[in-house]
């Protein structure tokens, strides 16, 4: 990425029309910049016509959410969306039906396509697939089955496509490995139901693409501007479809950092924004820190010592030190030393623990994960999948995305080709689109009120007053009958369902993992390392490793600090301790707090 313009996040392009990529570490005001940037366009283009938006593609639902929030007036024009949602609406849900399998039959039951969704390998599913591929014989272990299945990804290779899982020791289960031939007749029993996963709305809108061409110029037309946010995040199926449009006419702009490249096992790469080029394309760079105070921009210049980007603080505020806090083995005690720093130093605002798993966040939580959310999809699908969308809309208004909770509600809520909805509510009952959202509405309220006050009862009580709120609403849903379903539901409790509910982002919760903290910031932050290895990726950093991304998941983590860096690590020898001296990390002494 040699000969990049300079630029700071104030300066706007006169070149409105020439495709661009824009390198910006954490902090440098890039979402301010790309907001302004689409302002910018909207005044001084003349290829949007009547019908025509610019395209603003983010990588998570929190930050379309922000750069809605800061477009205000501006949104007509604007489609802001993540590339899976993007990619779903404009190809895969219109143009789907037109592939075809050896037969000349449709590949995916387009009559019963209602969105994507997560990959879940079902009991069910499971027994169906090994009775198909033959292999229940050799293959017996079902837990390993599940995991190698709920890992499968479509891999781009030379222009074929081979679906196998991301992480390939998992084929192998005891003595022999699943064929890579047998995956896709996985897959095969879900499209014939008319369900897709988040991975093949990639894999699908490659294929239509490729074997129909001129969608592109239709789709181009429609977009004749398409700015993606955290390109780093891309994996090359994506890449290869945006440069398709920019071949197509569409102006393209990518921003990121190859220093926060953190979703390698989901594809992506940072050398695919690294090496990403198109014809006449402008390199930009912003080298300004406005989050963060020097002594975390200088520890964060020496993580990425060897990329190009150095960055500079521009804050004249008060500086404090980075300290470490060694743990001990009642976590409460590190957590309480870091509030009293906090409480020292003056900063009562917002503050974050991160981790890098989610046993992590249970250890500090001091909340015990459970299966129970498998063990009602084994008990009830149609039920499991209505209940976790209820309570995942739950979180979302918890968390302050109110709108995102009103179209969960609205996905729970699945009806067929005539508008019927399905189970569990009972047959012959009709919605439409007006009624779903005033029921969603009213659903969510009722959401609000139960829970708050039964957080304790039983998910079969929950599913009672649930069958009766919708009842007197004039929807129907099925009563529970005995079998594993009313037994599950009668030894869970909502409270239970809530802790083992994760939400793929989040933007209230003060303890979280580092890939859902991407995009946030906070005035304190404290990164419980609890693994010496992850102590070296401080001391010895590989910003641009093509092996893994634990620096650069390091990296992200450090960055979301305002103000306060704190590090709680396993207790240190003399040489680390000097090492972090020398890094201008200073201990903070483990203080008994007795209550």
């Amino acid at each position: 990425m040699d000969n990049q313009i300079v630029i700071s996040s104030d300066d706007r392009f006169a070149d409105i029309d020439s495709h661009f990529r824009v390198t910006a570490g954490p902090g440098a005001g890039k979402t301010f910049w790309l907001v302004e940037h689409i302002k910018n366009v909207l005044q001084n283009t003349t290829k949007l016509l009547y019908t025509s938006k610019i395209s603003c593609i983010t990588y998570t639902t929190i930050g379309a959410e922000e750069i809605l929030n800061r477009l205000g007036d501006n949104l007509d024009k604007v489609d802001v969306s993540t590339i899976h949602s993007f990619l779903y609406a404009n190809i895969v849900k219109p143009y789907v039906h037109l592939l075809k399998d050896s037969s000349g039959n449709m590949i995916v039951n387009v009559e019963d396509m209602e969105g994507h969704f997560e990959n879940i390998a079902t009991q069910g599913k499971i027994y169906t697939w090994q009775k198909q591929v033959n292999n229940a014989r050799f293959i017996s272990d079902k837990k390993k089955i599940k995991k190698c299945l709920e890992n499968l990804d479509w891999i781009l290779e030379d222009g074929d496509f081979t679906l196998k899982p991301r992480k390939d020791y998992l084929r192998k289960i005891g003595k022999y490995s699943i064929k890579i031939e047998d995956f896709p007749i996985y897959k095969q029993l879900y499209w014939a139901e008319g369900i897709i996963h988040h991975e093949d709305v990639l894999y699908f809108s490659y294929k239509i693409l490729k074997e129909h061409p001129l969608i592109l110029e239709h789709i181009s037309a429609k977009y004749p501007y398409m700015f993606l946010d955290e390109f780093q995040d891309t994996n090359p199926i994506q890449a290869e479809i945006i440069k398709w449009l920019a071949k197509a006419g569409t102006v393209v702009g990518v921003i990121g950092d190859p220093a926060q490249s953190i979703y390698s096992f989901q594809g992506a790469s940072r050398t695919d924004f690294v090496n990403f080029y198109l014809p006449n394309q402008k390199d930009y760079k912003i080298e300004n820190n406005r989050r963060c105070g020097k002594k975390i921009v200088d520890l964060l210049n020496h993580v990425r010592k060897n990329d190009e980007l150095i960055q500079r603080s521009v804050r004249n505020e008060s500086d404090y030190y980075v300290h470490y806090i060694e743990c001990s083995d009642d976590l409460s005690q590190t957590l309480s030393n870091f509030h009293k720093l906090r409480s020292e130093l003056g900063l009562k605002n917002n503050y974050c623990v991160l981790t890098r798993n989610n046993e992590s966040v249970k250890k500090l939580k001091n909340t015990e994960l459970t299966d129970i959310w498998i063990t009602l999809n084994e008990a009830d699908q149609n039920r499991e999948r209505l209940l976790k969308g209820l309570l995942t809309a739950y979180k979302l208004v918890v968390d302050g995305r109110n709108e995102l909770a009103v179209k969960e509600v609205i996905r729970s809520l699945r009806t067929d080709k005539n508008r019927l909805i399905k189970p569990p509510f009972q047959d012959n009952q009709y919605i439409d689109d007006i009624s779903k959202r005033s029921i969603a509405v009213d659903l969510l309220e009722f959401l609000l009120n139960e829970i708050n006050q039964s957080l304790n009862f039983t998910l079969f009580v929950f599913y009672e007053s649930l069958l009766n709120f919708l009842q007197s609403k004039g929807y129907r849903l099925k009563k529970v009958a005995n079998g594993k379903f009313k037994t599950t539901s009668e030894r869970s409790t909502i409270q239970e369902l809530l802790d083992n509910l994760i939400l793929p982002e989040e933007k209230s919760t003060e303890i979280r993992t580092i890939h859902k903290a991407k995009g946030t910031e906070f005035e304190s932050v404290l990164i419980y390392l609890n693994d010496i290895k992850e102590i070296e990726n401080l001391l010895t950093p590989e910003i641009d490793s093509e092996v893994n991304d634990d620096t650069r998941i390091l990296y992200v983590a450090m960055s979301r600090a305002e103000d306060l860096l704190c590090i709680a690590c396993p207790p240190l020898e003399k040489s680390y301790k000097e090492k972090f001296t020398n890094l201008n990390i200073i201990e903070r002494q483990l203080v008994t707090i007795r209550v």
